[in-house]
């Protein structure tokens, strides 16, 4: 056993793990996913654990970990220290060692292809039985993909090695194998190895067996099919003697001898919004093999990405594999989750960042309609320009490539191929693009790295321009000025840290003026976050650095639409609005147009209703007819009050699909009408407001106000104002707030004027000792019909631009829980994130505004607010009006609280409520990796005049 081990880990006198030259040995040439059947009415369910020619070995294994490989061959032999772990699985995650996080650079500093002596390598040892009527039949032993490098015994005797990490590992094991008996497995993972340096994602470091093991016993070596939107059907397979495809009805198509070509008559083609599926069953002289097979053909013409000779529109987002648990070691269930969650928001297209993904996501991918952009596993972004120039890893490239093209190759899923991720651009692309096209022509081909800073270079490796975290001028300006013929499809956009994707609208508006901007791909779809339980048992999500891991990238890792678990984030809702299937436009007088925004679906599938409201309340409603594109329809919109009046259309799914139960809302509409005569205001009293001459504090109110309004510039810095754990990459506004103290407002009293009907305080406010920094007017004014008016101007200085926020800050005393607010919903929302938003009426509470990012930051902001009120279940409360409106947040978290905290347990709620109300706010943008808020939404004036009235609410 040790000299068999010793055989793999050192060959021709060379550490194989230090050899990038030898990326595998001995490995099964890569092929399509395919299980054996006995017999093709097997085949054809794709039911693998029907099939008595594959026998899955996941579960409990022996496990043992050592510092170095060279510690392997002995530890092999011990007969202490073994542990029992489940497999699929990492040891990082399972108390063995720690996760690491970093972005570029790499957990170790020894350059390519060497790596730390301190190497810490799994030894993982199981025993099966080989099953009955294998005996003269093939024995092919299956990793699905191990986080290191993979070195293989089976009976004592080596069988092969392989270091790309993320496709299967195949080895012959027939010669090997003891048939009636049991058969000793071992496989060991180095952690570190020459491969490390080419898997050097945005990701968490990770070690041990992430996917499946399986044994399978079958001839047929691989299987190619095309299937085109011409109906041409054409199959490369060894030893197949008879073909029958099937639609997804069971219904036969053809069935006879096996021909390499043949010709289905008008078939019903494949795309992500009707993901028509056939299986197409091939049978030899001892076995049957079956695949999904779907219609449809992918080109690049006349500056456009087509399937089925149709621009689409990629509305979609980059997916790593990833378990808040089980970290890359994914289950089945979790990827349907995705999957259901991702079509449910109106999502169509997902990039396999940045390697191939489990190929049964590509099943999913294919069977509930996701455009898929597979991504071979290669990224060495601490090397960028160094490893795609170096010849002694031209084989890992290609390898990697073959790897990825050969296993996903029958996927009807996958439109594009692309080379990887962050990887410069060097003669291992092009080497690895020459064995592509050659072997699939059907398919264009995507990197990035070849056209970075060249929009118009690369054309040998990519076919469609595709690069990351541009801003909207420039892809604007590119489609205008361009003649180059490749679209562009945004390979990473909207960086979704924290509170994010400000600005995802104006992407989208871009997309819709220009033909040749066909979409893109958010970063990301999920939060990276560990989740782990402090001392005082609250569980939170775990980043970089909270392992004692060095170096690391913090929380760059929670860059996510959707939370560790799955729980959308209040952006995932923006983004499902933008790419909704259904639009209406206003047409005048009470009619409007239904607009398909589907490039191949009709909108049969979908029923609509409309409700009219009045200052929010329903008036009216009814039931829209039977949907069709160009739809017009005449609605009866009188009725109600005065006020201001919306109509806010509504759509759904009619039955139920894969994804989604029948009722569930695909898109929703809100347009605005005239409104009817408002009331008018209430007049000033002449007697003026209770207001202490010593502090300027309002009394008015009595017991619900504790603190305030006071004069507020600062909001806890989200992740794109600055990436406040990673202080040294700089960039952000955060910086210059610290620089202008506007964390630490200090507020001092200048003056409280009674006048007739009035008082006028005036503070003056800096964090620097600045006095001219910041002056607040208030003038309250009491009203005839209770309540006070609030009249502010806000002053600042000629260094305070670009302010956070601009407005006031109140407490207000415990137990006042119950929320309702007139205004923008039901989401959070910022002046650059609010398309999806309507306004209405909602009810909600305090404690239910909090958003949990993963690093705690500015959250539940919501704008365009008439009235908002705030009450107890045993106490009367207060009431807020905009005049004409305002945005507001309301905790029991203060903005310093927010900041000082680094994970959510850290945050204690406070009895008291504190309640924001905003003038302005800055808009969010995605500055943590991109573009800023535009111009428009950040607030660069030296003074600022906003009201609000104040009044007492019954309970």
């Amino acid at each position: 056993m040790a000299a068999g081990l010793d055989a793999l880990l050192h060959v021709g006198g060379r550490r194989t793990w230090e050899n990038p030259e030898l990326p595998s040995l001995n490995r099964v040439p890569p092929h399509a996913t395919l299980v054996p059947f006995p017999s093709p009415e097997l085949a054809v369910t794709l039911d693998r654990s029907r099939s008595k020619w594959f026998a899955p070995l996941d579960g409990d294994w022996d496990f043992r970990l050592v510092e170095r490989p060279e510690e392997g061959p002995r530890a092999l032999g011990a007969a202490r220290g073994w542990h029992t772990v489940p497999v699929p699985g990492l040891w990082t995650m399972q108390g063995f060692a720690a996760p690491q996080y970093t972005n570029v650079v790499m957990p170790f500093a020894e350059p390519p292809p060497t790596v730390p002596e301190r190497n810490p390598t799994g030894i993982y040892r199981r025993r099966f039985t080989v099953p009955r009527g294998w005996r003269r039949r093939r024995v092919v032993l299956h990793f699905g993909g191990a986080e290191g490098a993979l070195y293989v015994l089976v009976n004592g005797e080596p069988v092969g090695l392989a270091k790309d990490s993320r496709t299967p590992a195949e080895f012959d094991v027939t010669e090997l194998v003891r048939h009636g008996e049991p058969n000793e497995l071992v496989a060991v993972v180095l952690q570190w190895s020459d491969a490390s340096f080419v898997e050097d994602q945005d990701q968490w470091w990770h070690a041990g067996l992430s996917r499946e093991v399986y044994l399978t016993s079958g001839r047929v070596p691989d299987v190619f099919v095309r299937a085109d939107m011409q109906g041409t059907v054409s199959v490369e397979a060894a030893g197949a003697l008879e073909a029958r495809l099937v639609d997804a009805k069971g219904r036969t198509v053809f069935d006879g001898p096996f021909e390499p070509e043949r010709r289905v008559g008008s078939p019903r083609l494949w795309s992500a919004e009707d993901p028509a599926l056939y299986t197409l069953v091939l049978t030899t002289e001892e076995e049957s093999v079956a695949c999904c097979v779907g219609f449809r053909s992918v080109e690049v013409r006349d500056r456009r990405l087509l399937v089925n000779g149709r621009p689409v529109q990629i509305q979609g987002v980059n997916r790593h594999d990833h378990d808040d648990l089980r970290g890359r070691a994914v289950t089945r269930e979790l990827m349907e989750s995705d999957a259901r969650l991702m079509k449910r928001f109106n999502v169509n297209a997902v990039r396999t960042c940045h390697y191939p993904n489990d190929p049964y996501w590509l099943d999913l991918c294919d069977r509930y309609g996701l455009y898929a952009i597979d991504e071979a596993n290669v990224e060495s972004h601490a090397y960028y320009d160094d490893l795609c120039r170096d010849a002694r890893y031209t084989n890992a490239f290609v390898e990697r490539m073959r790897n990825m093209v050969e296993r996903d190759k029958n996927h009807p899923s996958v439109i594009l191929w692309s080379l990887g991720n962050e990887s410069g651009y060097g003669p291992n692309h092009d080497a690895a693009a020459g064995w592509l096209r050659a072997r699939d022509p059907s398919r264009p081909l995507h990197y990035e790295g070849a056209i970075r800073g060249n929009w118009y270079g690369g054309r040998r490796v990519t076919d469609v321009i595709c690069p990351m975290y541009v801003d909207v001028e420039a892809i604007e300006a590119w489609a205008d000025e361009s003649d180059d013929p490749r679209p562009i499809v945004l390979c990473e956009y909207s960086h979704a840290m924290g509170n994010s994707n400000g600005g995802l609208a104006d992407y989208f508006a871009a997309f819709e003026r220009h033909d040749a901007l066909q979409g893109g791909f958010i970063w990301e779809w999920i939060d990276h976050g560990i989740r782990r339980t402090d001392g005082h048992g609250r569980e939170y999500w775990a980043y970089g650095g909270d392992f004692g891991d060095t170096p690391n990238d913090a929380n760059f890792c929670a860059d996510g639409l959707v939370w560790p678990d799955r729980t959308p984030h209040p952006a995932l809702n923006e983004l499902k609005f933008l790419a909704q299937p259904v639009g209406v436009e206003a047409l005048g007088g009470g009619r409007f147009r239904i607009r398909n925004r589907q490039d191949f679906a009709g909108l049969e599938r979908f029923r609509g209703s409309w409700e009219l409201t009045v200052e929010g309340e329903p008036v009216r409603s009814g039931r829209l007819p039977a949907l069709r594109d160009g739809l017009e329809v005449g609605l009866d919109l009188d009725g109600g009050g005065p006020g201001e009046r919306f109509v806010t259309f509504r759509f759904f799914l009619r039955q139920a699909t894969e994804w989604a139960p029948g009722g569930h809302e695909v898109a929703w509409q809100q347009l605005e009408l005239p409104s009817r005569g408002r009331r008018r205001p209430a007049r000033s009293s002449a007697r003026p407001p209770d207001v202490d001459r010593d502090s300027g504090r309002l009394r008015e109110l009595g017991e619900v106000l504790v603190e305030g309004p006071r004069l507020q510039l600062w909001r806890a810095p989200t992740d794109n104002d600055g990436l406040r754990l990673l202080p040294e990459r700089g960039g952000g506004v955060l910086g210059r707030w610290l620089e202008l103290g506007l964390d630490r407002l200090e507020h001092r009293l200048e003056a409280v004027d009674v006048r007739v009907g009035a008082v006028e305080v005036v503070h003056r406010a800096s964090g620097r000792g600045n006095r001219d920094d910041a002056i607040h007017r208030q003038v309250y004014r009491r009203l005839s019909s209770g309540g006070v008016l609030v009249e502010n101007e806000v002053h600042v200085g000629p260094d305070l631009r670009d302010l956070p926020r601009v407005g006031v800050v109140l407490v207000l005393a415990p137990g006042l829980e119950r929320l309702e607010w007139f205004g923008r919903g039901p989401w959070e929302n910022y002046p650059d994130r609010l398309a999806s938003t309507v306004v209405a009426r909602f009810r909600s509470t305090v404690a239910d505004q909090y958003v949990p990012y993963i690093l705690p930051q500015e959250h539940g902001h919501r704008g365009d607010v008439r009235r908002l009120s705030l009450t107890g279940e045993d106490r009367d409360g207060i009431e807020v009006e905009g005049r004409p409106a305002i945005g507001f947040s309301v905790s029991h978290f203060a903005a310093g609280d927010l900041y000082a905290a680094r994970h959510t347990c850290d945050l204690e709620p406070r009895p008291e409520i504190v309640l924001s109300l905003d003038h302005a706010q800055r808009g969010l943008g995605t500055a943590s990796c991109g573009p800023d808020t535009s111009a428009r939404h950040r607030l660069l004036a030296s003074s600022y005049r906003f009201d609000y009235v104040l009044r007492p609410a019954a309970r």
